[in-house]
């Protein structure tokens, strides 16, 4: 099996610096109701799927990021995180407030692709992160490719430190 190029980024959330980041007001991020897991499995689905960069994989991870959608709305222990238009969900972000877990943004900020390039990744990255803080994490990991947007421009801010994903984590991430 092929294993591809990963980057694990993770954050000290003691000492998060994010500076002015903010929404117009007729957007907001909160945390998903249960009612909301059929839209917000489509709104991540959706953000995959339209997105060529992702194509050659997606098989293979979508199946770990339909489990983390269940525990989501299934338990305390995964939790998500929705971006809205008004009332229209246009992105996502599926989180784990577990210290001992290898990552903690698990699906990633997830957002539609005709919202995308307007700062809402970002904006979603930094709630996440806030979430995990006050959920009393000291560190939090997320895993993108390397060629992707996202290793590129959103998971680098906010202090940051990348590496390499050990293939260890690449195979258990799918």
């Amino acid at each position: 099996m092929k294993l591809l190029s990963w980057l694990r980024f993770e954050w000290d959330l003691r000492n998060l610096d994010f500076g002015p980041v903010e929404l117009a007001r007729h957007y907001s991020i909160r945390r998903a109701i249960r009612e909301e897991e059929g839209v917000v499995r489509k709104t991540i689905q959706s953000a995959f799927l339209l997105d060529a960069d992702w194509s050659d994989v997606l098989k293979r991870i979508w199946h770990g990021i339909d489990e983390d959608i269940s525990k989501a709305f299934d338990s305390r222990d995964a939790q998500c995180l929705v971006l809205t238009h008004g009332s229209r969900i246009i992105g996502a972000s599926i989180v784990s407030p577990i210290p001992t877990d290898m990552l903690h943004l698990l699906s990633g900020p997830c957002i539609l692709v005709e919202y995308r390039n307007r700062g809402f990744g970002t904006a979603l990255l930094a709630a996440s992160l806030r979430h995990l803080a006050a959920a009393g994490m000291d560190t939090a990991a997320g895993m993108t490719r390397k060629s992707m947007p996202a290793g590129k421009f959103v998971y680098p801010k906010f202090g940051s430190r990348f590496s390499p994903a050990s293939p260890e984590l690449e195979m258990a991430s799918f």
